[in-house]
């Protein structure tokens, strides 16, 4: 069977296990969903040491997506924010156009913090559905779902295309259309997304790429996975994803490829798969690759590296 054919099956499941987070955000109180059911080390290092906290939101639905792996007989490695990385193991056979390896990966609520002081803004689930060859950076995204669980908007791909549409309960998409990057090629008229919400990204971010963001014509200061999803579906021109973890690069990058968007690192360097989930990338995403070279030429002129604020990490 073909990526293009496994694809199609693909895409659904993960369409109904993202519609399930939907309903779990839309039936918890806010109050039990910002419950904190657990405590990681902030040692540096360690696995997201920069955010120790996991909500009952979070792990409920990180919970459920490793239920449906499991009861599905899916041959799985999950890739994910809460529980880091994790063989599942399958309780039946699976359909036979789930017959394969695969890593999934998983942001199970992106925008935590904000739900917590329930601030309806910048909710997503994300997850992605890679390959697993034996040469792990040739691995491909047969599928990857980024939905906004306040507003159930969903940006999502198979293997050969980027989609937007509403998602409900059952994972059923409705006014589905697909979706295109901007033809923005000047700096000065573009919208820049990257994040710094938390200080530690704000202050940092806005010194260090100061030549940059002087020259645009607005800064959204929001990221991860949905920063992707905003150049793919035209909101935004560049996603600047500086020091971002693993399962946020993956299922949106995974989206933002497959709508035409062009995606290196801060060299230039393609983005290749990788299954280590503590590590943290820079990664530059544009919507055409006039704006691309535009923005590598400034990062080279001033010295900016792959490595640039990971150094420590």
């Amino acid at each position: 069977m073909s990526i293009t054919d496994s694809s199609v099956a693909w895409t659904e499941f993960a369409l109904k296990i993202a519609g399930k987070a939907v309903s779990q955000v839309s039936r918890t109180s806010q109050h039990s969903g910002a419950e904190v059911v657990e405590t990681r080390s902030g040692e540096a290092g360690t696995h997201r040491h920069w955010d120790t906290e996991t909500l009952r939101i979070d792990k409920e639905i990180e919970d459920y997506y490793v239920e449906q792996l499991a009861e599905g007989g899916i041959d799985a490695i999950m890739l994910s924010e809460e529980a880091g990385r994790k063989k599942i193991e399958p309780r039946t056979a699976p359909e036979l156009a789930l017959d394969r390896p695969i890593f999934f990966v998983s942001d199970p609520f992106d925008g935590s913090l904000l739900y917590k002081r329930n601030i309806p803004a910048f909710w997503y689930t994300a997850l992605a559905i890679y390959t697993r060859p034996e040469n792990i950076e040739v691995a491909e995204p047969l599928t990857a779902v980024v939905v906004d669980l306040s507003s159930r908007v969903v940006q999502y791909c198979d293997s050969q295309t980027a989609y937007e549409g509403v998602l409900d309960e059952l994972g059923k998409v409705g006014e589905r259309r697909e979706i295109k990057p901007n033809d923005t090629t000047e700096l000065a008229d573009a919208f820049l997304e990257t994040y710094m919400m938390k200080p530690p990204f704000l202050y940092p971010t806005t010194e260090i790429f100061k030549f940059l963001f002087t020259r645009l014509k607005f800064i959204l200061p929001n990221g991860g996975p949905c920063g992707f999803c905003d150049v793919a579906n035209g909101r935004i021109d560049i996603y600047f994803g500086h020091k971002q973890p693993h399962n946020d690069v993956y299922p949106g990058l995974a989206v933002a490829e497959k709508a035409g968007c062009v995606v290196s690192t801060f060299e230039g360097h393609p983005v290749r798969f990788d299954d280590d989930v503590e590590r943290r990338y820079n990664v530059l995403c544009t919507c055409t690759e006039e704006l691309h070279e535009k923005v590598l030429k400034l990062l080279a002129d001033n010295g900016i590296k792959d490595t640039v604020g990971l150094e420590d990490d």
